[in-house]
């Protein structure tokens, strides 16, 4: 029998090919899969491989376009339509990846792992009850993959406000295998969430001992610690999430807040202004650099950088409420403003319906500088009926009632009321 040349270059070239592949030089793999196509355009085989390089090399357009080539000359093969629902998903084509998911399984019932693909798609759509009936189904079967299946769930009922479900299968993972980075992250989460910030930092510590260049675990126990005012804590691990991952606005704004609250003026405004750099059409660095230039005594300045926020957003309540404490309660008569504190004052409120004490409290302070102190003692009053027995908070809060009802308004030398 004559033999096929073709044939027998084009296989020499695909083992060529994949044995590059194997050594992480996708490039020449791709060479080998381009010059094995070009003999043998009908092999699905080399399309998929060579979609596999391009995946690599991160031309996701390419990848996606020898997934759809593969499918076309075999389409009845299974894992390349696993292959494109993997892709279709990380594309965020979430409707195209469930459909491929449905393919699959219809083609090879017994592949587990597309149920636990399909239910994060589900998920991503909003379709609750479809992603938990796929993630049951992956979890009955393929205990192999049970605890990315578990954390998949944990962050979908974390996602629905359904914490002790979701700590629930965060802390099996957990405790079936301690050395799982991820699932201790995911604890940290759940708990921050719930409010419960001991918990959540014990959990982010956890994490880090198994994985120390975690940006995010670094940066949610940076939270907690800003919860239990440990300011140079926060400040050390937002350096450190800083010097792995400097492009995160949030580390330079909690960081910022931390340096302001341990006196590091010019470091604050450093990194307040970094924030604004990195995110210059984002509302919560203005307001943060607004505090500082407060704090400074800088009132006007104070003003300038809540107007800024103001533009980013115009329905932002807490914009609205700074902006009347200023107003409202600053040393400076050229800066204070009683008409305009009581009309941003109120737009706070309305935005929030009337339900956040703080914004209640500098409504009460914007009708004291008009002179109402009739309306501004009924406001403090009810901004303290909302406080929850805060003690602390309401000392604070009555410190302002008592002036009202002795007729005198509000002066606050230090950073917003918030």
């Amino acid at each position: 029998m004559p033999r096929d040349r073709k044939t027998e270059d084009a296989q020499d070239l695909f083992t060529r090919g994949h044995d590059a592949f194997n050594a992480g030089d996708h490039r020449e793999a791709i060479e080998c899969f381009s010059r094995a196509i070009t003999l043998r355009p009908d092999v699905a085989l080399a399309y998929r491989f060579r979609a596999y390089a391009y995946l690599e090399l991160g031309d996701r357009v390419r990848a996606l376009n020898d997934l759809d080539h593969a499918i076309r000359l075999k389409p009845d093969d299974p894992q390349a339509y696993a292959d494109r629902a993997a892709e279709l998903y990380a594309q965020k084509a979430f409707d195209l990846a469930i459909a491929d998911c449905d393919r699959v399984l219809k083609l090879d019932p017994g592949r587990a792992p597309m149920y636990g693909l399909r239910g994060r798609a589900h998920a991503e759509r909003g379709d609750t009850d479809g992603a938990l009936r796929d993630y049951a189904t992956a979890l009955a079967n393929d205990p192999e993959n049970r605890a990315r299946y578990l954390l998949w769930r944990a962050q979908l009922l974390l996602d629905c406000e359904d914490y002790a479900a979701a700590q629930a299968d965060a802390t099996a993972v957990a405790a079936a295998d301690p050395t799982n980075a991820e699932a201790h992250f995911t604890r940290g989460t759940i708990a921050q969430q719930e409010g419960d910030h001991a918990t959540a930092a014990e959990a982010y510590t956890a994490c880090l001992a198994l994985k120390s260049d975690h940006p995010f675990a670094l940066l949610g126990r940076a939270h907690c610690h800003f919860v239990h005012r440990d300011y140079g804590a926060v400040v050390a691990d937002c350096d450190r999430v800083v010097a792995l991952v400097p492009g995160v606005v949030k580390a330079y704004e909690l960081r910022g807040t931390a340096r302001k609250a341990l006196g590091d003026l010019d470091g604050a405004l450093a990194d307040f202004n970094e924030a604004i750099r990195l995110a210059p059409s984002s509302v919560m660095p203005y307001n943060y650099r607004a505090g500082l230039h407060y704090a400074r005594r800088d009132y006007a300045g104070a003003v300038r950088d809540h107007m800024e926020a103001l533009k980013r957003d115009p329905r932002h309540a807490g914009t609205f409420n700074q902006l009347a404490w200023v107003w409202s309660t600053c040393p400076d008569p050229d800066v204070r403003n009683g008409q305009r504190a009581r009309e941003c004052a109120t737009r706070a409120c309305e935005l929030t319906e009337w339900a956040e004490p703080g914004f209640l409290d500098t409504l009460a302070a914007a009708h004291a500088e008009c002179g109402d102190f009739d309306d501004a003692v009924k406001w403090q009053e009810k901004a303290m009926g909302l406080l929850g027995g805060d003690p602390d908070r309401e000392a604070d809060y009555r410190s302002r009632l008592d002036r009202y009802l002795a007729h005198k308004p509000a002066r606050v030398t230090g950073g917003p009321n918030v």
